[in-house]
């Protein structure tokens, strides 16, 4: 263990500029107004070019609908061994992402346990593969994903760099997710808003029409709406509509 550790600070110091680098422009990333999708973008480019024998870097993440998409690459024919564990839904990537630990491998090594997996990384170029899973509120909504054409291209100094990579990754995923569901809830108060304006007109025209109170309108309104299986709102619209001059 000891000499793990040893070995470990040592190539520290070794590719102290490489990290010096991921840091700084890592904290550039947090002042940056970008879409989640830019950022994502920019965290692999500087994967790929700051992990050392990463010769390509991507993001999966989860999608909407319950499977996974990469959601940003930096080599075209890395699409192609991603897509094949989405579709069989097994492999490096999502065994990361179900295990929430970092999964680092030679391919070669990966023939009993994942064989389509290895098939479709040879047939692109990719002898080593690491996976770090995103994480968001305990949860893990993706992976940060590095592949190199070198067998053993990757070692334990790279799970550590990854770390960093990934940790700015969930935070650019987390801001994104806040500022939708921000956007959500201003969207559905403005629509709540606008539909009790509708309906506040709509209970005036029944209250002068057929000389009721403001209760009696609004039930006039709500049994219309269950009668003809209608919105209230919808139901609203169409009496202050019928009483505008064509």
């Amino acid at each position: 263990m000891g000499a793990d550790v040893d070995e470990l600070s040592q190539a520290l110091v070794a590719r102290s500029d490489d990290i010096a680098v991921a840091m700084h422009e890592l904290a550039q990333l947090l002042v940056l107004e970008e879409s989640v999708q830019m950022t994502l973008q920019r965290v692999a480019d500087l994967a790929a070019r700051v992990v050392e024998d990463c010769d390509a870097a991507g993001v999966t993440l989860l999608s909407t609908d319950g499977g996974y998409e990469t959601a940003a690459y930096t080599a075209q024919r890395t699409l192609a061994v991603d897509q094949g564990q989405y579709e069989r839904d097994h492999g490096p990537c999502l065994q990361a992402i179900a295990d929430k630990c970092v999964v680092r491998l030679d391919v070669e090594e990966a023939e009993e346990l994942w064989p389509d997996f290895v098939r479709d990384a040879r047939s692109n170029d990719v002898r080593s593969f690491l996976a770090a899973p995103l994480m968001l509120d305990g949860a893990a909504i993706g992976a940060l994903n590095l592949y190199s054409a070198k067998p053993t291209g990757f070692d334990g100094l790279d799970d550590v760099l990854v770390a960093l990579f990934t940790g700015q990754a969930s935070v650019a995923v987390g801001n994104a997710r806040i500022y939708a569901d921000a956007l959500k809830l201003t969207e559905q108060l403005n629509e709540a808003l606008t539909s009790r304006a509708v309906i506040e007109q709509a209970k005036g025209i029944l209250m002068a029409k057929h000389r009721i109170d403001a209760d009696d309108a609004f039930d006039r309104l709500r049994s219309e709406s269950q009668g003809r299986n209608v919105k209230l709102r919808d139901v609203a619209q169409q009496i202050v509509e019928s009483t505008q001059p064509s």
